[in-house]
């Protein structure tokens, strides 16, 4: 939207840079410090931006401001934004389930938020952590209902979809690292 008549940046792309700004940010002060703590924190509120940038892409489909509709950007976004279910777990779990703590070094840690509902039916339903992520073990026609579960060991947390645990650094670097080609290809596709 930026031409003679408007010089000003157009209002829905300038935020979603923001946001990725923020977390350029959180991200180098987070690199800085020699606390852990702080630096967690850093990364758990840059967590908030990244999540951001993606409903703000929501809010335009929902509003038909984009040619896309809201499924079609969860798909497109997925395949384009690294750890962006895992992204969107850590979110929700911090924001409506529970406060996620920063790792403590004194202790080891490993915590589950859920909820996984177990039904057993003509058999057992197993449900475990182990140390290469959850399990579920079935027999009979039981079953295992996971609603956005969060697995964190350490500060690092499970992803369900590479079935490894990842540092949230690494979570933060790599979706600030493509964010910027997402927030492009929104600009060109916003319908004014």
């Amino acid at each position: 939207m930026s031409d003679d008549k408007w010089p000003f940046p157009d209002p829905r792309v300038a935020g979603l840079r923001e946001h990725h700004e923020r977390m350029e940010l959180l991200l180098e002060l987070a690199k800085a410090t020699k606390d852990a703590v702080a630096k967690f924190r850093l990364m758990m509120a840059a967590v908030y931006s990244a999540r951001a940038i993606v409903e703000l892409h929501y809010e335009a489909a929902d509003k038909e401001q984009l040619s896309s509709t809201r499924d079609d950007l969860k798909r497109t976004l997925a395949s384009r934004l690294p750890w962006f279910n895992l992204i969107e777990r850590i979110r929700i779990h911090d924001f409506h389930r529970f406060g996620i703590l920063p790792p403590d070094p004194r202790v080891t840690t490993v915590f589950q938020g859920g909820p996984v509902k177990l039904q057993a039916r003509k058999g057992a339903a197993i449900y475990t952590i182990q140390g290469d992520g959850p399990k579920a073990i079935l027999s009979g026609e039981s079953t295992v209902d996971e609603q956005r579960p969060l697995l964190n060991h350490d500060g690092r947390f499970f992803d369900g979809d590479t079935k490894q645990y990842v540092a949230l650094e690494r979570i933060i670097s790599d979706f600030v690292d493509a964010a910027p080609a997402v927030i492009d290809d929104f600009e060109k596709e916003i319908l004014p």
